[in-house]
C-alpha cells in the first residue's frame, strides 16, 4: 500500500533570516486519491505562519495542487499544497521496505 505525504511549501521566519520551507502536514497509507481528499479537508483550515495578521485569502486549486494567497498590510504570502508520494525515510527503514516489495 502506497504512503503519501501532504505537504505544504511556505515562506518561513522573519526578517532577512525568512526562507522558502516545507512541512509534512500529514500521511496517508492508502490511494492517490484518499491522500487528495484528505489534502482538500485540511487546506481551507490551515493558517500560515504569514502574514501574522492576513486582510483577505484566496484559495486556488490547479489539479490537485492548491495555492493559498494572504494579503498583509505590507506584502503578499502564499502556501502551496501538494500530495507526494513518500518512497523513502532514513528514519524509517520500514518505509523503504514496503516500497521496494511492491511492483507498481
Amino acid at each position: 500500500m502506497a504512503r503519501w505525504a501532504l505537504v505544504v511549501e511556505e515562506t518561513v521566519g522573519i526578517g532577512k533570516d525568512r526562507t522558502w520551507g516545507n512541512k509534512v502536514l500529514g500521511e496517508v497509507e492508502g490511494t492517490r486519491e484518499e491522500a487528495v481528499a484528505e489534502l482538500r479537508r485540511i487546506v481551507p483550515t490551515y493558517t500560515p505562519e504569514h502574514p501574522m495578521s492576513s486582510r483577505q485569502q484566496t484559495l486556488l486549486r490547479d489539479g490537485n495542487t492548491y495555492l493559498l494567497i494572504s494579503r498583509g498590510s505590507m506584502r503578499d504570502y502564499h502556501c502551496v499544497f501538494k500530495v507526494w508520494e513518500l518512497l523513502w525515510d532514513s528514519k524509517r527503514p520500514e518505509v523503504q521496505a514496503e516500497r521496494l516489495t511492491t511492483d507498481d
